[in-house]
């Protein structure tokens, strides 16, 4: 029997969080008629909570697996943290988002992962949030239609988690189907983009931005300098900048920026796989 469903998300911008919760609740909401006692939902942020020891998921639970997508690969500070995920035919539903650019192989590369990790994932979705860098890229998305879209996702997961929760033997369950997910597991190291976010005159040197970075890429003693070897251009240190003075410039980031808005202002819709 389901009791729990627990989200956990990598969101250095903020959105995956958001689509993370948004999932996580709508099935709780919609598997609570099929349960004796109410469904509690919980949530693992793995950026300010990154996994240091192994976390093991039973099967009366519900996993919900949320990342962003970036350069179409799953974040590298999640991978190992991921190896640190087991499950125990958890059955499990993995969602990215992304900035209306493609998520390549995140989505495949999430749901192999955690396939591998003992989970049964139901479900993957791909959803498109506005760009973490670029702003005008998918401005104001999520908007109503792509809410919409959720809900409609998380529906169809409930009707198939409820085949799969019908019998409190797991041996009596039905086995999950693997899905056929666009993409393949990459054979490359997934590449970084050559801009990477700088402070400007405002900043207090307070080092929450070095505190936050998950590849320990600023210096704590001096905030204005980067390691670009290891930075991964995800945002965090932009978001959690007390008085908002982190973020991308230079004459690179302006020409990245019109070129991508030209390439990527075709709307694009969720995908999902079942």
């Amino acid at each position: 029997m389901i009791k729990k469903v627990v989200g956990l998300y990598f969101s250095p911008s903020g959105d995956t969080s958001k689509l993370t919760k948004r999932v996580a609740e709508e099935l709780a909401n919609r598997m609570n008629d099929t349960c004796i006692d109410d469904i509690g939902v919980s949530y693992i942020d793995l950026l300010r909570n990154p996994l240091m020891a192994d976390e093991n998921f039973d099967e009366e639970t519900i996993v919900v697996v949320g990342m962003p997508a970036f350069n179409g690969r799953v974040p590298l500070p999640c991978v190992k943290m991921i190896q640190k995920m087991h499950g125990s035919h958890t059955l499990t539903v993995c969602v990215v988002d992304y900035g209306n650019s493609s998520y390549g192989d995140a989505l495949y590369e999430l749901y192999t992962f955690l396939e591998d990790q003992g989970f049964d994932v139901l479900s993957a979705g791909a959803f498109v949030s506005q760009h973490a860098i670029f702003k005008k890229i998918a401005s104001c998305r999520p908007d109503l239609r792509d809410i919409q879209m959720v809900k409609e996702f998380c529906e169809l997961t409930a009707k198939k988690l409820h085949r799969f929760c019908g019998s409190m033997i797991q041996e009596l369950r039905p086995k999950v189907a693997p899905l056929d997910i666009k993409g393949s597991m990459p054979s490359k190291a997934p590449l970084r983009l050559p801009i990477h976010p700088t402070p400007n005159k405002h900043c207090i040197q307070c080092g929450e931005c070095a505190k936050i970075c998950p590849m320990g890429a600023i210096n704590l003693r001096d905030v204005t300098k980067v390691d670009s070897r290891k930075c991964i251009s995800c945002t965090a240190c932009v978001r959690t900048c007390p008085v908002g003075a982190r973020d991308f410039h230079g004459p690179m980031c302006a020409a990245s920026g019109l070129a991508l808005e030209k390439l990527y202002s075709k709307r694009k819709d969720p995908e999902w796989f079942l």
